[in-house]
């Protein structure tokens, strides 16, 4: 008796399949994701206008209107600090957002006007302004200390490190050489996009980045060598330095992206915002360049300096 109930219990739990009036069983069902075959949760085409748009216009105007094009970093930098405010809001911390706006507009105009010292000054005065801020405020304590490292680390992540796109402009030989370094990481993002989407099979990190694949970083190396090499013939500085450059920005644009990657999947959000079709949110964009135009502009200062070359104006 009690072998029979142990067996009826089991024909109850086993999960029914679907079945055709035929008898036949029905084919499974087809998610909206699965019939547009975007692996990366993209829209392709739209992810390709914007950044290829993105890249025209900070191009352009940085070759052409410098006056249009800082401005429209500052824009975008501000656009950023709302994003990563409204991040921190999701674990009850609160930055000092007017001390990060107005202090984020000042890193980016010392680094694009004046150079690194001018920068590193800007940054240190921007942080210690926000200490100030939050010791006026209500917040004391466990939530005071948080609540300064958050603004210390949203002036560090994002003022700070954009502002090495100006610094490349003023230091490593002019607006051309910032153009290659957004070319170059626009080239690295498109290649692991497109190949990780088609060909990727074995995960990188699939805790952190589960759609993020060995196969996709090897295109984003081979596209950010090749445009490297192609441009270190337009700014003018050895072409071995192509590879070189290429390589790193891939590197660094990969953990660029894994990095906003693990703070989103900690945060338990898909995307910082919603601005951009097909990339998200304005941090969602600039996450590659915030971590590889550091890495260039140490590799095109050591350029300039061991091997006398200045890159065109």
């Amino acid at each position: 008796m009690g072998d029979k109930r142990m067996a009826s219990a089991r024909r109850r739990a086993r999960p029914r399949r679907d079945t055709t009036p035929g008898g036949s069983a029905a084919p499974p069902v087809v998610t909206e994701e699965k019939k547009s075959g975007s692996r990366a949760g993209r829209d392709l085409g739209a992810a390709f206008l914007v950044g290829g748009g993105l890249l025209a216009f900070f191009g352009l105007t940085l070759l052409f209107v410098p006056v249009l094009f800082r401005l429209a970093v500052i824009i975008a930098m501000m656009a950023g600090l709302l994003e990563f405010r409204r991040v921190w809001q999701k674990t009850d911390l609160h930055l000092a957002t007017p001390v990060t706006m107005v202090g984020g507009a000042g890193i980016f105009i010392c680094a694009s006007q004046m150079g690194v010292e001018a920068m590193l000054t800007a940054t240190l005065f921007t942080v210690g302004a926000g200490i100030l801020w939050h010791l006026t405020g209500e917040s004391r304590g466990e939530k005071l200390l948080r609540n300064v490292s958050a603004t210390a680390l949203t002036v560090a992540y994002i003022p700070f490190l954009t502002s090495f796109v100006g610094l490349l402009s003023v230091e490593c030989g002019g607006p051309a050489t910032a153009v290659y370094v957004l070319a170059t990481t626009l080239g690295s993002d498109t290649g692991g996009y497109v190949v990780g989407r088609f060909l990727g099979r074995h995960h990188m990190t699939p805790v952190i980045s589960p759609k993020k694949t060995w196969e996709g970083f090897a295109g984003s190396v081979v596209f950010a060598v090749a445009i490297s090499i192609a441009g270190t013939f337009w700014i003018g500085i050895p072409w071995f330095y192509g590879p070189i450059l290429g390589v790193l920005i891939a590197i660094f644009a990969t953990l660029g992206d894994l990095s906003e990657s693990l703070l989103k999947r900690e945060l338990g959000i898909k995307d910082m915002g919603h601005i951009l079709p097909g990339h998200g949110g304005l941090l969602d964009r600039m996450d590659s360049l915030l971590m590889a135009a550091p890495a260039a502009y140490i590799i095109l200062k050591f350029a300039i300096h061991f091997h006398q070359v200045l890159p065109m104006s």
